[in-house]
């Protein structure tokens, strides 16, 4: 069985580039691009978070603590020029937060990194 990605982008945009990014390492993909939608995805126990910390409507750091008690790794990403909403996801728990630029540039490495050991990608 593949590890499972929870992929909570409004941008659709960063939604496909962040599901071809975690579909070319063979994993599963859950899109949620609403509140609801988000709080379904965390709930259904994934074991990656990737959420954007724009997404508007989506309490980010609310959702990145249900995350972490749902027992999932959270990456989160936002932008540069806003420090104070990256350093609210790293207070939420968030394993890694990085700028978006630095999540175009790293995202199968980040991916990867984030994976539960006993879901390496390529296993299914």
């Amino acid at each position: 069985m593949s590890a499972t990605v929870a992929i909570i982008v409004v941008d659709l945009m960063f939604q496909s580039r962040i599901r071809a990014a975690a579909d070319a390492l063979g994993l599963d993909t859950r899109i949620a691009d609403s509140a609801t939608a988000a709080n379904l995805a965390v709930a259904a126990h994934p074991d990656l978070v990737v959420i954007d910390l724009h997404a508007a409507g989506i309490d980010a750091p609310s959702t990145i603590r249900f995350a972490k008690a749902a027992g999932a790794n959270v990456l989160a990403f936002g932008r540069h020029t806003e420090p104070a909403t990256l350093r609210s996801a790293r207070e939420a728990g968030a394993d890694a937060v990085v700028a978006r630029s630095q999540l175009v540039e790293e995202l199968p490495e980040l991916l990867r990194k984030l994976l539960p050991p006993e879901s390496p990608p390529g296993s299914n």
